[in-house]
């Protein structure tokens, strides 16, 4: 089914840098309806020109691009460049917020001075090209400062959020064998402060291979490695200075929980980062020099990652840390406003959140400078959509846009030249020649759903997966169901007016009776629906078979629950089919959540099915599984 409620669009005077591209390399291709197809069949040429267009600093090389088939990908085999280099000269100033407190304002001088400060430091315990270095850090200059120099030693980086447990941390960075760890001691979240001591201790006594521990706080604790605070990192008194590297010179490993074993690490290439998300960033999100720029997210999601990118566009960064709902679910839309905001980023579960809370952004007053709210996380339902778009007087582009840890970017998304559908994205990101594939590898005709496939190369294919020598596990994961195609586990369905729907994972795809159901279906039948704030949909064994059952979590004002079970499973039928209903409902207080707010439908599948839950460390509240095998009467 295909939605389609115009709900933006493009206005008649400004000039989004797609438009200014657009003219620059009009003789490539015939205008906004063709330029897509010209990024993915002529690679050398729209690469090329985009490294000129965003005025990348670094040598360029005469090769762009050497034809190959996924899971290779070389794009620029002679270039060099310093990804600290791009972010740091173009960078006008960086904002901090923290709960609650005033903000703080740096120049690019004062982060250029703390990110030679913390080189030295790193030169001094001969930290090198190859080392790993990893941070347990809230959003902040300090996180911030250990990106970048981390960039320019060559080394890779990780980050964990304060959040995570130990045994969740301690899955992830034991693979690297870091050197170097930067820990907080605390945090604040909704009001309260949150020691970390005890974590970061039992980090620190996992990781054999460390040699140098820097808190950000107070410690009483005492370690068998080298510690010292950050305050007490000397000032270098030798200028900045930046070298260059390979294109495809290693940044920093993303984990992603995946389905089965430890997280994967996956290892992303500086010069790819740069130009995917210059792609991403300038010319469909339309973030411009002079724009003031803020995506809420934590140092855990790849969301921070695509976050510090936005130096390089020469727009000022706003950097939060604390809760986004916290005094109320207003929070960040505070934040839009005192700090003139040109593009806010938020997940859509905050939204729906907000939504829900029946808090209006449109009571705060008008938000003259914001151009766009930036969507991901998880599908941007029809009826929020609606809700946003309205909230800020149809004149704010709502973008969402889907992509994921394994490319630390964007498949499909924004374009700020065409007209705004709510329910879905306006289209492939340039650069990626996208389709939805049925089983049999066919394309998907618009309103059918199928896999998600990325059908030729682009610069954010991972360099591999950390640790998996011989390619096994990074080609298992992604190309196994039809080689050298990227199978990317969404499902996803093309739309009449050219967009593409989100429906979900396809692993937690519901076969009932041979027939294979989104649960995103499901969903989007329920969505804005009264007496139910959340609901997940997962099968479980029964009678030789599959049965779909459905968790819920009521509304304060809902009262009658056989009623409440009733209407629900009228909705479902009426909106999708008789083979939706679920022939189970069970109302629960809470559902189980990844870190970044996703909904975790494998967790309570393993549950339904007896088997041991995965990647239980990747859930944010774990302890809501007690509840839910108790109702299944597991």
């Amino acid at each position: 089914m295909t939605h389609a409620p115009l709900i933006w669009s493009p206005p008649e005077s400004g000039t989004p840098l797609l438009k200014a591209f657009l003219e620059k390399t009009a003789k490539f291709h015939k205008g906004l309806d063709d330029i897509h197809r010209w990024s993915v069949e002529k690679p050398e040429q729209f690469w090329a020109q985009l490294w000129d267009f965003a005025n990348v600093i670094g040598e360029k090389g005469e090769n762009v691009f050497i034809p190959s088939t996924l899971p290779k990908s070389e794009f620029f085999p002679d270039a060099t460049l310093s990804l600290a280099e791009n972010l740091l000269t173009k960078m006008v100033e960086v904002t901090t917020i923290e709960e609650l407190k005033s903000s703080v304002t740096y120049s690019r001088q004062a982060l250029m001075q703390s990110v030679s400060n913390l080189l030295a430091l790193f030169k001094k315990y001969a930290v090198v090209e190859g080392d790993r270095i990893v941070s347990i850090l809230p959003v902040g200059i300090e996180v911030l400062t250990f990106a970048l120099a981390g960039f320019e030693s060559g080394a890779l980086i990780a980050s964990a959020s304060p959040e995570f447990g130990d045994a969740a941390i301690i899955s992830r960075f034991g693979q690297l064998q870091p050197k170097v760890l930067i820990a907080a001691t605390s945090y604040t979240w909704q009001g309260k402060v949150f020691d970390k001591n005890e974590l970061i201790h039992s980090v620190a006594s996992a990781l054999p291979s460390l040699e140098l521990l820097i808190l950000v706080g107070e410690t009483s604790e005492s370690y068998d490695v080298s510690m010292l605070k950050w305050s007490e990192i000397e000032p270098s008194v030798e200028p900045l200075t930046f070298k260059r590297r390979s294109f495809d010179h290693p940044a920093y490993v993303l984990f992603t929980s995946g389905t089965t074993g430890a997280p994967k690490g996956l290892i992303h290439r500086s010069g790819g980062v740069l130009l995917k998300h210059h792609v991403e960033q300038g010319l469909h999100c339309d973030i411009r020099s002079g724009d003031r720029v803020m995506f809420y997210t934590t140092t855990g999601w790849m969301m921070w990652n695509w976050e510090i990118s936005v130096l390089a566009t020469g727009a000022s960064l706003v950097l939060f840390d604390g809760s986004p709902s916290y005094p109320d679910a207003l929070a960040l839309f505070r934040v839009a406003q005192k700090e003139k905001l040109t593009h806010l980023g938020v997940s859509a579960r905050l939204l729906d959140v907000i939504k829900e809370s029946n808090l209006t952004p449109a009571s705060l007053g008008s938000f003259p400078e914001l151009r766009s709210i930036m969507v991901t996380g998880s599908p941007l339902s029809v009826s929020t959509a609606e809700w946003i778009a309205k909230e800020m007087g149809g004149n704010v582009l709502i973008a969402p846009f889907s992509g994921g840890t394994d490319l630390v970017g964007c498949f499909v998304g924004p374009n700020p030249l065409r007209p705004m559908f709510a329910g879905q994205m306006q289209g492939p990101i340039l650069g990626n020649e996208m389709d939805v594939w049925s089983n049999e590898g066919k394309s998907c005709a618009p309103g059918v759903m199928g896999e998600l496939v990325c059908k030729k190369p682009f610069p954010t294919v991972p360099l591999g997966i950390w640790g998996d020598h011989d390619g096994e596990r990074f080609h298992a994961t992604y190309f196994d169901t039809w080689p050298g195609i990227w199978r990317h586990g969404d499902q996803a369905s093309w739309t009449k007016e050219g967009g593409i729907i989100i429906h979900g994972r396809s692993d937690a795809t519901l076969n009932v009776g041979g027939v294979r159901i989104g649960t995103g279906e499901i969903y989007s039948a329920l969505d804005n629906f009264s007496g139910v704030s959340g609901c997940l949909a997962f099968s479980q064994p029964w009678q030789g078979d599959e049965r779909i059952v459905l968790l819920a979590v009521r509304t304060e004002n809902a009262t009658n629950d056989e009623e409440l079970v009733n209407s629900i499973k009228s909705k479902i039928r009426v909106n999708c089919s008789p083979r939706h209903v679920p022939s189970q409902i069970y109302f629960v207080t809470d559902l189980p959540r990844t870190f970044n707010g996703k909904l975790s439908e494998i967790a309570v599948g393993d549950l339904a099915h007896g088997r041991e839950v995965r990647n239980l460390s990747a859930l944010a509240n774990p302890e809501v599984l007690g509840e839910i095998a108790r109702v299944l009467g597991n």
